[in-house]
């Protein structure tokens, strides 16, 4: 059994089996990186906001989360799922399924996560999960566990436009599977599979 620290935590490898890590620098000492007065190391890089690297140590239950948001405009962004977990565990695929079964019974959208390419995007097109002016594929660069958590920017343009466009009643947002604790900021997703 191999481990690898890529950057602050251990990937344990008892199988064989391709994996895409994202790489940037983790190096505290690097002038992009600094400790925050809550004692976190923080960085920035790919213009997104300075943000910490974090584990997240809990299985992370949706139930013990804060309570929802009580000013939550559902007419500015119609209910959103976040979708995530690590490459290759089926995102994707369970993005396809939900379309498929529920766009006759609601009015969906999607956005998918790359880190630098739009192909879970064009992989919904391809399979007529909805129609494609109702999916967006959002390129995160080297950190996309920011992109759902940090600096959710980035996907909540594309998320309202799509409410705003289509009054949807369901959101589904797919994260970039990087990172085994990556979590979905509650400003983000009002519920994680």
């Amino acid at each position: 059994m191999a481990s690898n620290d890529h950057h602050g935590h251990h990937h344990d490898h008892d199988h064989d089996h391709h994996h895409h890590h994202h790489h940037h620098d983790h190096d505290k000492s690097t002038k992009s990186s600094w400790v925050g007065a809550d004692g976190k190391v923080y960085h920035s890089h790919d213009g997104l906001a300075p943000h910490s690297q974090e584990p997240i140590y809990s299985p992370g239950y949706f139930s013990r989360r804060a309570p929802p948001l009580v000013n939550r405009d559902f007419n500015e962004r119609a209910f959103t799922v976040g979708i995530g977990g690590p490459v290759g565990t089926g995102k994707t695929a369970l993005m396809l399924a939900l379309c498929t079964f529920l766009q006759h019974k609601y009015s969906l959208a999607a956005v998918t996560n790359d880190i630098f390419t739009k192909e879970d995007g064009e992989f919904l097109v391809k399979h007529q999960a909805l129609p494609v002016e109702r999916i967006r594929a959002v390129e995160t660069g080297g950190c996309p566990h920011a992109a759902i958590r940090e600096d959710i920017s980035i996907n909540l343009g594309p998320l309202e436009e799509l409410s705003n466009l289509y009054k949807t009643d369901i959101l589904l947002c797919e994260s970039g599977g990087d990172n085994l604790a990556a979590n979905f900021s509650r400003e983000l997703a009002d519920y994680i599979i």
